[in-house]
C-alpha cells in the first residue's frame, strides 16, 4: 500500500492493476519536482494555506507575491514555466557571480544562445549582453 494525502494504491492484481499505479508515481514525481524547483517557504506561498487554498496563479496578497523573484510558476505535464523578476541589485548579483565563475572576455555568452526563429526578424528578443548573461546566470 502507497499513500499520499487522498491518494492511495493498493497493488494487489499484479502487472495489469499496477498500470493505473502509473498516474500515482506521475503525480508524485511532479509534485517532487515543484518542490525542488520552488523550495518549502514559495511552495506553500503560492500553494496559500490548507484551510483557504488560492487559486490558480494567484497569491493572498500583493506582498507575498513581491517579495520573492519567482512570480509565476506552473508545470504542465513535464515542461516547467517560471517567470521571474528582479530588481537592478539582484540582476547585477546574478550576473556578476555568473561572470566569476565562467569569465566572458570576449562576449562569446551572446554567440549561440536560444533565441526563437519563429518569430520576425524585427519582433524577436535582443540579444544585449546583460539580457543574456542574466538568462545564462539564471539557467
Amino acid at each position: 500500500v502507497i499513500s499520499f494525502k487522498d491518494m492511495m494504491h493498493t497493488n494487489s492484481y499484479g502487472l495489469v492493476r499496477g498500470l493505473q499505479f502509473a498516474s500515482f508515481v506521475f503525480q508524485y514525481y511532479g509534485l517532487v519536482i515543484d518542490l525542488l524547483n520552488l523550495g518549502l517557504t514559495r511552495a506553500s506561498e503560492i500553494a496559500g494555506p490548507p484551510q483557504v487554498p488560492n487559486d490558480y496563479l494567484c497569491f493572498k496578497d500583493v506582498a507575498t507575491e513581491m517579495h520573492h523573484p519567482i512570480r509565476m510558476y506552473t508545470r504542465y505535464i513535464d515542461k516547467v514555466f517560471m517567470v521571474f523578476r528582479f530588481d537592478a541589485d539582484e540582476a547585477r548579483d546574478l550576473i556578476q557571480r555568473f561572470l566569476t565563475e565562467h569569465p566572458d572576455p570576449n562576449n562569446e555568452n551572446i554567440v549561440g544562445y536560444n533565441n526563437k526563429k519563429c518569430w520576425p526578424r524585427d519582433c524577436r528578443m535582443r540579444l544585449m549582453k546583460h539580457d543574456v548573461n542574466l538568462g545564462r546566470a539564471v539557467f
